[in-house]
């Protein structure tokens, strides 16, 4: 008998996929949305992929959502945007950035709250970077911060459904290969993200799942932004 439905957006590699697996391994029904699917969960029991780009805002629009009585949506999905000063950044890249990061989470969550029945949760990719400024993350620093302060009107809105952020902490994810690429003009800091990866500081997606899942099940919840890790 399936534990409920969960729905997973960035699905296809970090912390999204490690969600995924250990969803589908606790038995909950997994639709899985992004671009890419993962082929490692192509046969599983309980897996749906659904193909979406979500910087689209009308294919959000368009997505049949594979409801039940007992639903989770997990907004994961991101990108670090541009890696450089202020003034360098772009348009393009900048909406880019909040389409992804904020609106399609946003628009998401919208229809995810008006369409689903019974008990309900909503889960946000969060940062520490929503609430540390760091040099070269403009862009990616405001755009968590905006999700950050989404969750916290939701969770007051709608104070009888579980509404809450999660910080990972820096995750061995894609995304820190691309940080630690980043030009030291753009990123003064990249030294010390190279400098954990090195030492085997970085946290595992699987651990990350482990406990996001347990937050999931319990009955007491924490407040509406969370870290997944002490670290």
């Amino acid at each position: 008998m399936s534990k409920g439905n969960i729905i997973i957006t960035g699905v296809s590699s970090g912390i999204g996929h490690a969600i995924a697996s250990a969803a589908l391994s606790e038995g909950y029904h997994v639709q899985g949305i992004g671009r890419t699917a993962p082929s490692d969960l192509e046969n599983v029991s309980n897996w749906r992929f659904t193909a979406c780009d979500l910087t689209n805002l009308k294919s959000i629009d368009n997505l049949t959502l594979y409801l039940g009585e007992n639903n989770i949506l997990i907004n994961n999905a991101g990108t670090l945007g541009p890696v450089m000063s202020g003034e360098k950044t772009d348009t393009m890249s900048i909406d880019y950035c909040f389409r992804l990061n904020v609106s399609a989470p946003i628009r998401l969550t919208a229809r995810f709250l008006s369409e689903s029945t019974g008990k309900q949760q909503v889960y946000f990719t969060g940062s520490g970077a929503a609430e540390y400024p760091i040099s070269g993350w403009s862009v990616y620093c405001a755009s968590k911060a905006s999700i950050h302060m989404y969750a916290k009107v939701l969770s007051t809105e709608y104070p009888n459904i579980p509404i809450h952020v999660f910080k990972p902490g820096k995750v061995d994810t894609p995304m820190q290969e691309i940080i630690r690429k980043a030009n030291k003009e753009d990123f003064p800091a990249v030294s010390s993200f190279i400098s954990e990866y090195k030492s085997g500081k970085l946290i595992k997606p699987q651990n990350v799942a482990k406990y996001l899942l347990s937050v999931i099940q319990s009955i007491e919840k924490p407040d509406v932004i969370f870290s997944t890790s002490p670290l």
